[in-house]
């Protein structure tokens, strides 16, 4: 078979990862956002759980990926790409077909940890194809949309599993789940089948000194953008968790709430493309800053907002700042990822990245209950211009034009 040339930054083209990267992310995370509106209803519905086991099968999924991110980093470069996707694939499979037979609440959080395990292995999996195919100048566009395709998927998703929930069945939403995964892995087979598995390592090794020597070479990295990226995914999770809260406490309805988080999630979701462009005309930064600046003055605005119009126009503030920020994470992790074996380093990088947003709810929740939501709203903000802060003046700029991956046989499109 043959393979592309290879990438340049004038000759690549972002449409080359139609089908090799965003058709199957799309599915996936499609998949994924459908358990989003009816898990907590479904476990209640179903098993008679309380909230405070509902709130920790919510929480089982990131846990899973959390403890997931440096083993699917390691096992990269010992499998390879491919059949680490297809790794990532089945367990989502199984998670969704376990949690649709689950006769009790504790099968249910089993099948959310394996999804949480899923999406380790598929994410990190992506994200090194990334690195190894796409040159710098490009990668802006490609993982900012990457992003914003996320988030189209998963507000589709939304409306997909709620009408499976009520119009079909309590279970059709998990056997969508293993649908999906089947398509996806079909898509997957076929694109990737004999390319890339001769551009990692495939070799045996020592995982814990090479997970050593990946925290030692790159421990300025994870102190200083690692940090930043924490608190990124920390303003994230808390912009899910205090705005509902803020509407709840100002005596909104559940519709008016939804209306503002979801104009929010629109105002988000579109800003992708020219987010893409900055990132790759003229620095990552060049995002970075005003996103975290702008994320800061919504939640510092929070405790003035005393009517529905002023809290949308924060959710509308709120929501530009996370759109702007939309693959910034990923950009910056792909770029100061190694060329060779970038597994690791990518596996700990996601893994100090999903803190920031499994510690926001709980660090937020425990400010409020000791003090006030307002209070917490607030000290979320200066989070903001901390990360701000260290992004300015600890953090060097990633966008290197010259700096173009190595020839790699190209995934068939």
């Amino acid at each position: 078979m043959s393979t592309a040339p290879r990438s340049t930054p004038a000759k690549f083209q972002i449409r080359s990862l139609l089908w090799s990267v965003y058709a199957p992310s799309f599915l996936l995370t499609f998949g994924q956002g459908i358990l989003i509106p009816i898990l907590p209803i479904y476990a209640r519905d179903v098993f008679g759980s309380s909230d405070v086991l509902i709130a920790l099968m919510i929480t089982a999924r990131p846990l899973g990926t959390m403890l997931f991110d440096v083993p699917a980093g390691v096992l990269v470069g010992i499998l390879g790409l491919r059949r680490t996707m297809m790794a990532g694939i089945l367990l989502f499979a199984v998670g969704a077909i376990i949690g649709g037979l689950s006769p009790n609440f504790s099968v249910l959080m089993m099948g959310r940890l394996f999804a949480g395990s899923s999406f380790a292995l598929w994410s990190i999996s992506r994200q090194v194809y990334i690195a190894q195919t796409v040159p710098v100048a490009s990668r802006g566009k490609a993982l900012s949309m990457f992003g914003g395709l996320s988030r189209v998927a998963t507000i589709a998703a939304v409306f997909a599993g709620g009408l499976l929930y009520d119009h079909v069945d309590h279970r059709a939403p998990f056997f969508a789940q293993a649908i999906v995964a089947v398509l996806t892995a079909g898509m997957v087979m076929a694109t990737f089948k004999g390319t890339m598995e001769s551009a990692v390592n495939t070799g045996k090794h020592n995982i814990f000194p090479v997970l050593g020597h990946t925290l030692v070479d790159h421990r300025r990295v994870f102190a200083t953008a690692g940090l930043a990226a924490i608190m990124l995914q920390f303003l994230r999770a808390a912009r899910e968790y205090i705005i509902p809260l803020w509407a709840d406490e100002m005596g909104l309805s559940g519709s008016q709430s939804g209306y503002i988080f979801g104009v929010s999630s629109i105002i988000d979701s579109v800003m992708f493309p020219v987010v893409g462009f900055v990132m790759d005309r003229w620095g990552r930064k060049h995002v970075g800053i005003p996103a975290y600046l702008i994320l800061a003055s919504g939640f510092a605005v929070i405790p003035f907002a005393d009517s529905f119009f002023l809290l949308m126009m924060v959710g509308v503030l709120v929501g530009l700042g996370n759109g702007l920020s939309s693959g910034l994470v990923l950009t910056m992790g792909v770029d100061f990822a190694p060329r060779k074996n970038p597994g690791e380093f990518m596996g700990v990088w996601r893994l100090i990245s999903d803190v920031g947003g499994a510690s926001g709810p709980a660090a937020i929740g425990g400010v409020a209950g000791l003090v006030t939501l307002g209070t917490a709203s607030v000290l979320t903000a200066g989070t903001g211009l901390l990360g701000a802060a260290i992004l300015l003046f600890f953090v060097k700029e990633t966008l290197v034009k010259d700096n173009d991956p190595p020839d790699l046989p190209a995934a068939k499109t």
